[in-house]
């Protein structure tokens, strides 16, 4: 009898409060892949990579260039979630530890009060690569290494690799991680660089271009498929929905989008412990007040924002990237005799926008109508989760083959894409192919001209 009232109990908790108990007593609302699999462009890439490093054989074809660009890994918020985080989150976590029962079970309600973030400063630590972002890096490297060990060999050559960052930390400290994944921390120090640039015009085309910042990046009807999803059933019910698993009634929804940015950080920054004696100690408290119907919502408001800002929503985004276009192109089309001679693995190393435009570039991830506010329910392909996770990878391979002409092969994530034009019936696309669906990125690609004010 005892039992069955204490099951009813259970029961009861469970609904009135919102969590679930487990036999230790702690709260666990979602396992671990639902949320890392929901965070936008804050999602780790160990959600995503291909851990399948089987080298890709094409009979009578081997990889000779290889041109890669590469989101930099994992790193801190902005100095705006920073000073964020430390103010109004800290007044978030003392309105529900100051509740009489507060609305998490004892090894939940343990990390609350523990948690904060005032050992970063927003000034000097905002956006700097953190320790999972190298790792994600070291084993991205090291990943493509065994799929290609003759075209990334260990041994550094200056005259074979070519690598790049820009004027970044994150993408200096990404760029020297894929070294270490390559040739091992002990040999780094050889690597070259050339000066990195705060306006590269590959690998970040789109800074200095003022046509983009005016009519895309600044204007206010960009975001406003975003702004209207705020009023949407799904966005009002996951703000509802966090609202009761926090009791606080009066939760904003900037309020829901802070704890869902804090929630994807902090779950970015640390992967699951493999000792099953602290199997939560590193997982964000802030996520355990959503559900999964509350992080599809915020997911999808975000990619309203980058569909708009850095994807297909405007022409001149995606047309932009022509200066990426064309340098892949004179990369893999180089020779022996091609004078100035390029290196055999060029390697880039960038950011979120540059990855999101050269993808609308390309024709990837391209849904059949443009995404608004009303497409909740809609499949898509553009998935930021997906798509532009922390460490997010494009690569085009040269393939010289014994009979017939170069083919490339294109992997995104690590995974085989066929491109539109492309031959859809098979892997490799014939070099000529590619180079005249994309002729205008190569031939007519006048950066000047398109970011003219």
């Amino acid at each position: 009898m005892l039992s069955q009232f204490y099951c009813l109990f259970l029961l009861l908790l469970h609904f009135f409060v919102g969590v679930t108990l487990s036999e230790e007593g702690e709260c666990r609302r979602l396992n671990r892949a639902d949320i890392e699999g929901r965070l936008s462009t804050k999602t780790p890439y160990r959600a995503i990579a291909n851990y399948d490093e089987t080298p890709p054989k094409y009979a009578g074809c081997h990889p000779t260039r290889i041109w890669s660009i590469i989101r930099h890994g994992t790193r801190n918020p902005s100095e705006s979630v920073i000073l964020q985080a430390q103010n109004r989150l800290s007044e978030i976590k003392k309105q529900i530890l100051d509740q009489t029962t507060p609305p998490i079970c004892t090894a939940e309600l343990k990390k609350l009060r523990q948690w904060h973030w005032m050992h970063l400063n927003a000034t000097e630590d905002e956006k700097l690569l953190v320790a999972e972002g190298e790792d994600e890096l070291i084993e991205l490297a090291e990943r493509m290494q065994r799929r290609f060990p003759d075209l990334l060999p260990e041994l550094y050559n200056p005259e074979w690799y070519y690598f790049k960052y820009t004027a970044t930390q994150r993408t200096l400290k990404s760029a020297e991680s894929f070294a270490t994944g390559l040739f091992g921390r002990h040999r780094i120090h050889t690597v070259r660089y050339p000066p990195p640039l705060h306006e590269d015009p590959v690998l970040r085309f789109y800074k200095g271009c003022g046509k983009w910042k005016t009519d895309v990046d600044k204007n206010p009807e960009t975001l406003v498929n975003a702004r209207r999803f705020l009023a949407e059933p799904q966005m009002q019910s996951a703000v509802q929905q966090v609202r009761s698993s926090t009791r606080l009634p009066d939760l904003q929804p900037e309020d829901v989008q802070l704890m869902y940015t804090v929630c994807a950080f902090e779950t970015a920054w640390h992967r699951p412990r493999r000792d099953s004696g602290s199997k939560s100690s590193h997982e964000s408290v802030w996520c355990n007040f959503f559900d999964v119907a509350a992080l599809e919502a915020l997911e999808f408001f975000e990619d309203l924002e980058y569909y708009w800002n850095d994807g297909y929503g405007y022409e001149l985004t995606h047309r932009i990237a022509c200066p990426a276009i064309a340098d892949m192109f004179a990369a893999i089309s180089s020779s022996e005799e091609t004078r100035p001679r390029r290196a055999n693995a060029t390697l880039y190393f960038t950011h979120s926008g540059t990855l999101l435009k050269l993808l609308a570039h390309l024709g990837l991830a391209r849904d059949k109508k443009p995404l608004t506010h009303k497409h909740f329910a809609s499949e898509r392909l553009w998935r930021t989760s997906q798509i532009d996770a922390f460490a997010t990878n494009l690569a085009f391979l040269r393939y010289d083959c014994d009979k017939g002409k170069p083919q490339v092969l294109v992997l995104h994530q690590e995974r085989v894409v066929r491109l539109p034009g492309c031959p859809q019936d098979q892997d490799l696309c014939p070099l000529a192919t590619l180079r005249r669906i994309y002729a205008n990125s190569v031939d007519h690609c006048d950066r000047e001209k398109m970011c003219r004010v």
